[in-house]
């Protein structure tokens, strides 16, 4: 039979269970804004089964957190098309300002200048001051291309150096996940459950910054700890340990490629299987995207080099004596390297440079035609509305040119597109994670006063339970 020290014991368990219910309610108050964090919930168990008192020692609660994994993990997956989104945008929007600001109108305008240079010089073709400008505009449209060509190279080395502090990240992250996998666990076999939510919130916030770096893989396994893998099924993070990303050299390429481990067996090369995220971003930009762009700008570059070489070697100008003399190469170009097979032309753009010194030796004439003739130049300047340029040999220069500046602005506007559709993604899936597993100022609120009422009623069992144990000691007086 349940005496009166039975009740205040009980009572005593109740006030503990509902000041530790306030605390929870109180901790959940504090952390509304706080993106990370997990709502906790409390379960009021039976206070005299001790099989109950599972956390923090105070019998009769239960505590749990409102996490969706499946949430969590659409997440985490999401960020990695966006940030792949974002950071390729913002490298197309600095190669566009490059194509488009050189030389005030951009390259098309500096090629447009030096055809019409030739059209100018038919006009009075002994006129030494256009055969100045011919000259003047060549080498500016030179220049532009070079120019042009060595900025996006820059784009290029800089989203390299990107790509090696993002590994440093990922290691970084990577650890840290491997070392909350080994809290976690200790956490959840000692009952610990308050450490243990508090460490699943930092550990997913990792994750997602992970993600975000490069679209691995991840999965929780019945233990509690998270692990990490490769798209191809190489393990990152395994338990509490965790496997270093170095950097190392690619085939065919100066820039670094990334292994998985060391960089000495060509089989840890985990490069290719990065396809989305920053890292992925970054590698699309630097090993697919720019290099395409590169290579028409080397195309260009090397078409008109050869065709305005061909029409020019066809006339004549005349020397100091008055006899005719064969037009020379107007251009010349020298790659650094030798060009592969697979790109003939590499290296045209940043290469080609005016050979002609001398204005007098622009042949303007066509051949048997004497001095003062602009059959030539004439044909020269008609070099610009050839359909012998670009795709397939189907555009004019001035067309070709167009064309490459519609093609970034093109992948520049899907990537902005992209960006914001998966933004749009992300923001419904955040909604519905902070619906489901948010902190509710109204509810903690309501619960605060549950509690505090439940907490005033135990107090008030205390009180009555107290003065009747005063009655019956005087009753036993």
């Amino acid at each position: 039979m349940a005496s009166i020290l039975d009740g205040l014991n009980i009572a005593k368990l109740s006030l503990s269970a509902q000041q530790y219910a306030m605390n929870v309610s109180q901790r959940n108050t504090v952390n509304a804004n706080n993106y990370n964090y997990t709502r906790q919930d409390v379960l009021f168990t039976d206070l005299t089964v001790t099989e109950n008192w599972s956390t923090s020692g105070v019998p009769g609660v239960n505590l749990s957190a409102t996490r969706n994994r499946y949430l969590d993990q659409s997440i985490s997956y999401g960020y990695s098309s966006l940030t792949e989104n974002i950071v390729k945008y913002n490298a197309l929007y600095e190669i566009d300002a490059i194509l488009q600001a050189v030389s005030g109108g951009g390259l098309g305008s500096s090629i447009d200048a030096f055809f019409n240079s030739f059209t100018e010089l038919s006009s009075n073709p002994t006129d030494s001051a256009l055969r100045w400008q011919v000259l003047s505009s060549a080498q500016t449209m030179t220049e532009d291309f070079k120019r042009i060509y060595e900025s996006i190279q820059s784009v290029q080395a800089s989203l390299n150096r990107k790509v090696e502090d993002g590994v440093n990240d990922i290691n970084t992250l990577t650890s840290k996940i491997a070392d909350l996998n080994g809290r976690i666990e200790a956490a959840q076999k000692q009952s610990q459950k308050e450490t243990e939510y508090a460490l699943r919130d930092e550990r997913q916030q990792y994750i997602e910054e992970l993600t975000g770096k490069a679209n691995f893989l991840y999965f929780e396994t019945e233990s509690g700890s998270v692990t990490v893998t490769t798209t191809k099924g190489d393990a990152l993070v395994l338990g509490n340990k965790s496997t270093k990303l170095v950097l190392g050299n690619m085939t065919d390429s100066h820039f670094s490629g990334i292994y998985l481990g060391n960089n000495s067996n060509p089989d840890n090369d985990i490069t290719s299987t990065i396809t989305s995220g920053e890292i992925g971003g970054y590698l699309q930009m630097r090993d697919t995207l720019i290099p395409g762009y590169l290579k028409t700008l080397d195309n260009m570059a090397a078409d008109i080099v050869n065709r305005v070489n061909d029409v020019h070697s066809q006339g004549v100008y005349f020397d100091g004596a008055g006899a005719e003399q064969p037009g020379d190469n107007f251009f010349i170009f020298s790659p650094l390297t030798t060009p592969p097979a697979s790109n003939p032309n590499a290296d045209a753009a940043r290469t080609m440079r005016v050979v002609i010194d001398d204005p007098s030796k622009i042949a303007a004439a066509s051949v048997g035609m004497g001095v003062g003739d602009n059959g030539n130049a004439k044909k020269l300047a008609g070099i610009a509305s050839e359909k012998s340029f670009g795709n397939n040999n189907t555009e004019t220069i001035g067309e070709a040119y167009a064309s490459l500046v519609y093609k970034v602005g093109s992948d520049q506007r899907t990537a902005k597109e992209a960006g914001e559709n998966q933004q749009r993604v992300l923001t419904q899936l955040l909604g519905q994670r902070d619906a489901s597993s948010g902190v509710s100022f109204n509810e903690e609120a309501i619960n605060l006063i549950k509690y505090q009422r439940a907490y005033q009623a135990s107090s008030r069992i205390v009180s009555i339970l107290n003065d009747l144990s005063i009655e019956v000691l005087n009753f036993v007086r």
